[in-house]
């Protein structure tokens, strides 16, 4: 029923909305206790968790997981009900360990453990999951956000199970890998897991439980740099506006932290149960795209991102956009029109965080959605397979019923709905606003950007408020 409303306001508005999906991933958890109230336990004393199954007391706790049992080494850390209370194993046996507790406090049934100094031998996929996936492909997701990722090859493993799963003919969902582990920065790990997948999160809550508070804005920082170097799209989420949960309006500190993301190069912030479960969810994403508009418009803003451009690849297309993007800068352009047919050509746009907003055109509504997430990018929406190319005069100027068909040669055509598009985002409001156009030709080819054109919003044929008449 959600899907359906979504794709409703889509559909009304012309305007290509993601849906992601979040598998939760493995739970880990301790057992129950014989005291329903749990227990308290002291700073200093010693705890044991093993595999018994009878009820815990202050001396010991059922701990269902034997990959924590058979990882964890003396002088490592476990972590339960995120953080609070704090264990360091110093003794370790057949099915259990024998912790000492740094961090006092209660503990009671079922509160989750966390494993900061462990890589466990566990998939990111439980059963749960696995159904939940089959359903979200079912269904028709953009995104796929895989939760509890330590390594690459957890990547590997949902591509595949993705690749078995999806119905025939349905159009494959990106991956986004919700960096919460401390493992995902051992070696080249995050390196690997951000070239592995299509998009990332920073999931600061786990990530934020697993790592010492001071590091995780370092974190944050090597995560979305790691992510703009290879042109993925980064998402900063969990506690964006966290007291707006119950007030209708943030603390400064929490602007502040909204603003820090976009500062440092995100190609999206997240809210969660602020506009999931709070009392003022409308106020909280009011707040938050105004924090958006506020450093959008600040000359530091810009000049941050003049500083940090990453290197293009030595490729024909990389070489095309960073044309485009010094063209739009010279002419000052009212934005970039990226014709793509999977969304790479846009993404590499996007990647070089150019002065304007990047209209990406993609002849496949699924690809438009994907580019939804990205930097930057006012994606367009077609009808499937089209780029809307062989439409007539009348219908062209029709802007408030979007035509769409089946796309020929005639490339001035394709200019002039890109420019009707442009118009309807509100890019341009000028006919003499000037547009800079990249495409590949002929059309349909993956990843060929070899064209660049300069149009005024009127119309490829209309200069200094003439148009040709041929």
């Amino acid at each position: 029923e959600l899907l359906t409303i979504i794709r409703e306001v889509e559909e009304k508005y012309s305007h290509p909305i993601a849906i992601l999906g979040d598998l939760q991933g493995p739970k880990l958890r301790v057992g129950q206790f014989s005291n329903e109230k749990g227990e308290i336990l002291e700073e200093g004393s010693t705890f044991r968790l093993d595999l018994d199954e009878a009820r815990g007391d202050n001396s010991r706790v059922m701990l269902p997981h034997p990959e924590i049992i058979e990882a964890s080494e003396i002088g490592h850390d476990l972590l339960v009900d995120d953080g609070k209370v704090k264990l360091t194993v110093i003794g370790k046996g057949e099915g259990y360990l024998d912790c000492k507790v740094i961090f006092g406090g209660k503990i009671s049934d079922r509160k989750g453990v966390n494993t900061p100094d462990s890589v466990l031998e566990i998939s990111p996929l439980t059963p749960k999951d696995r159904s939940d996936l089959e359903y979200m492909l079912g269904i028709g997701v953009d995104w796929v956000a895989l939760s509890f990722v330590q390594r690459p090859e957890d990547i590997v493993e949902i591509r595949a199970l993705i690749d078995e799963k999806l119905p025939a003919g349905s159009f494959k969902p990106a991956v986004m890998a919700k960096i919460e582990k401390p493992s995902c920065f051992i070696g080249d790990s995050l390196r690997d897991i951000v070239e592995l997948c299509d998009g990332i999160m920073v999931a600061r809550g786990d990530l934020g439980v697993e790592c010492a508070p001071e590091d995780v804005p370092l974190l944050q920082k090597e995560i979305i740099d790691e992510s703009r170097k290879q042109g993925k799209p980064v998402v900063v989420a969990t506690q964006m506006l966290e007291s707006m949960i119950d007030s209708p309006t943030p603390t400064r500190a929490e602007a502040s932290d909204v603003a820090t993301a976009i500062y440092d190069g995100a190609d999206a912030i997240m809210l969660s149960a602020e506009s999931a479960a709070g009392k003022y969810p409308e106020e909280s994403v009011a707040m938050q795209q105004r924090i958006i508009n506020r450093v959008e418009s600040d000359d530091h803003y810009k000049n941050v991102l003049a500083q940090n451009q990453v290197d293009p690849d030595n490729t024909p297309t990389d070489a095309i956009i960073v044309a485009a993007r010094q063209i739009a800068d010279t002419i000052k352009a009212k934005a970039i029109v990226s014709f793509s047919l999977r969304g790479s050509t846009v993404l590499r746009a996007a990647k070089g965080r150019p002065g304007v907003p990047i209209l990406g055109i993609s002849p496949f509504k699924e690809t438009a959605r994907q580019l939804a997430m990205s930097w930057g990018v006012y994606p367009e929406l077609p009808q499937t397979g089209s780029y809307f190319s062989n439409t007539s005069e009348e219908e062209l100027f029709d802007y408030d019923n979007s035509i769409s068909e089946v796309a020929t040669d005639d490339f001035d055509l394709v200019l002039r709905n890109a420019c009707r598009a442009a118009l309807r985002k509100g890019l341009v409001s000028d006919p003499n606003d000037l547009l800079v156009v990249t495409a590949g030709i002929p059309f349909g080819t993956p990843g060929a950007a070899n064209v660049i054109r300069v149009v005024p919003a009127a119309g490829p044929s209309c200069w200094d408020g003439s148009c040709r008449i041929d």
